[in-house]
């Protein structure tokens, strides 16, 4: 089920950086699991029955999460200090922060944003701007995922005092917003921003 709630959505893309729920695979009939991408990896069949598309990924990113939600990441992450002891050890506990993508897609209302471009300037970046500090637009493209016409925007903003770097792909069909959005702290994020790339260029509706 498709949820409708855009500021929903965009606060969760943000934070899922921090969310990484148990796998819930599901079969796409009559698609390759594998391919072969074009650095000769292996490319593995990311989609379920709860979203209209799919993508590769990477062999060595590994599914997070697999619904409506789709979200896949690489063990090669910074740890984030939080103010919680172990009790066990007294040891102050640090969260893993894993390098990401996450896709998905939601209803618009009828009649707004007719655009990419118009939802990011009158939607997102207003959203994003009063919910993270130091949040500031580093670039923005146009690119095609599968036939649509897509915006590409990469941002740096700063969450726990942690800093991260962020590109989100955005694109519409049949009044339907798809995000395909890699989050990275900010010296892991050169590392691996190739990944979303794969997956744009894998991505492809049902």
């Amino acid at each position: 089920m498709k949820n409708k709630n855009p500021a929903y959505i965009i606060i969760i893309l943000t934070f899922a950086l921090l969310l990484f729920l148990t796998s819930c695979r599901r079969s796409i009939n009559n698609i390759s699991t594998e391919i072969e991408l074009d650095n000769g990896e292996t490319g593995i069949l990311a989609g379920n029955n709860a979203v209209d598309f799919y993508f590769y990924y990477p062999e060595n990113w590994a599914i997070q999460r697999d619904d409506a939600m789709i979200t896949i990441s690489v063990s090669d992450g910074d740890r984030l200090e939080t103010n919680i002891n172990d009790p066990v050890s007294g040891e102050v506990l640090a969260i893993p922060l894993k390098p990401n993508i996450i896709a998905t897609v939601f209803g618009l209302p009828d009649g707004q944003y007719k655009t990419a471009g118009e939802y990011w300037d009158n939607y997102a970046v207003l959203l994003l701007e009063g919910t993270f500090p130091g949040f500031e637009i580093e670039s923005a493209g146009n690119l095609t995922v599968d036939g649509a016409d897509a915006k590409k925007y990469t941002y740096t903003a700063t969450l726990l005092d942690m800093k991260y770097k962020v590109s989100q792909i955005i694109f519409f069909k049949n009044r339907q917003v798809y995000t395909l959005q890699y989050t990275s702290t900010e010296n892991k994020y050169d590392t691996y921003e190739k990944v979303l790339d794969t997956v744009a260029e894998t991505f492809k509706f049902k």
